[in-house]
């Protein structure tokens, strides 16, 4: 006869443990909901706010040829590539002694950068400045020195030597740097 009591003590231990933890998750459940809704999803909510500073994409895909397109862009030297009125890119050199080449290749966005840092080497950035990129689409103009691009619409300047950053003004995202390679003394510039 004393088996029938065990066992209904063992249930009902097993029963008033079980009601705690329901009792304690149902308390944690409200809890939980709270920390999700404070702190995860702001933060999900801020990673949107911040893709306001990546320029848009636009596609790239051009190739250079590096004895006639840029024969003048020596080491050390920028150039820039902006659309024309059609659509074609036209190649700007620093020096205004070298005439502009128009390229029977679409550009399409404002523009890019591409400065030579050796004589085999290149890189290649957009022209359009990173703070609020998807609203202003703010196209940079060069410097003197056509090394420090600066945005007319928010002040932010660039320096193209230190990878594009910003070293001034609002914007807080290296100008957008896009593939650039050498092949068969071609300079080839993708995304």
């Amino acid at each position: 006869m004393r088996k029938p009591k065990i066992n209904l003590l063992i249930c009902n231990l097993f029963n008033f443990v079980s009601l705690k933890i329901y009792m304690k998750t149902k308390q944690y459940i409200p809890k939980l909901g709270l920390f999700f809704l404070i702190f995860i999803i702001p933060g999900v909510e801020s990673c949107k706010d911040n893709n306001k500073d990546y320029v848009p994409y636009v596609p790239v895909n051009l190739v250079l040829d590096l004895q006639t397109d840029l024969s003048y862009l020596g080491v050390g030297e920028t150039a820039i590539i902006t659309p024309n009125e059609y659509g074609f890119g036209v190649l700007h050199f620093a020096s205004p002694k070298y005439p502009e080449i128009t390229l029977g290749q679409e550009v399409y966005g404002n523009g890019l950068i591409v400065y030579r840092f050796d004589i085999n080497e290149f890189v290649t950035y957009d022209i359009t400045c990173t703070f609020n990129a998807t609203t202003d689409y703010c196209a940079l103009d060069m410097d003197d020195t056509w090394l420090i691009p600066k945005c007319p619409c928010c002040q932010s300047e660039f320096n193209i030597l230190l990878e594009a950053s910003p070293v001034s003004g609002p914007a807080a995202l290296p100008l957008k740097a896009y593939t650039t390679f050498i092949r068969n003394n071609q300079l080839y510039i993708k995304n």
